[in-house]
């Protein structure tokens, strides 16, 4: 686009000096400097949808994230609680995992879990329903 609109001689990749397609713009380039700014506008985007649902009904129901660190979360504004920053998918999830597997697995945004049911009109507490009877949703954010 750059050269398109003669803010450049080439109509290769300024970075990485690869052919400039569409493909290489939205995704493809392997340069350092772009690959980390669609790290940190995936982690900023993440950041905003945690934070908005945080702010609903079932906010607290958020058992975990991986979004960036806790100092970033708290920067945002983000519930910053232990079990939230959790960088390891709950054994309940993959049983069948080890530990070890666990921790080396990819791991989805967020991990939010929301109540099967209610009582008298109220929320049901999480903790006391058997994990299997959880309604969990994966949350993957793509930018």
């Amino acid at each position: 686009m750059a050269h398109l609109y003669g803010r450049a001689t080439s109509s290769s990749c300024l970075p990485c000096h690869q052919p400039d397609t569409q493909i290489h713009m939205l995704s493809g380039c392997q340069h350092t400097s772009i690959q980390n700014m669609v790290t940190e506008r995936h982690k900023i985007a993440s950041g905003l949808i945690i934070k908005t649902l945080n702010k609903g009904d079932f906010g607290g129901n958020i058992i975990s994230t991986d979004i960036g660190s806790e100092t970033r979360m708290a920067l945002q504004s983000l519930v910053s609680q232990a079990h939230v920053a959790n960088r390891t998918l709950p054994q309940w999830l993959l049983p069948n995992l080890s530990a070890d597997e666990l921790r080396s697995c990819s791991r989805p945004d967020a991990i939010c879990i929301l109540p099967v049911g209610t009582e008298n009109g109220h929320q049901r507490d999480m903790q006391a329903v058997h994990p299997l009877c959880w309604d969990v949703h994966l949350i993957e954010v793509k930018y």
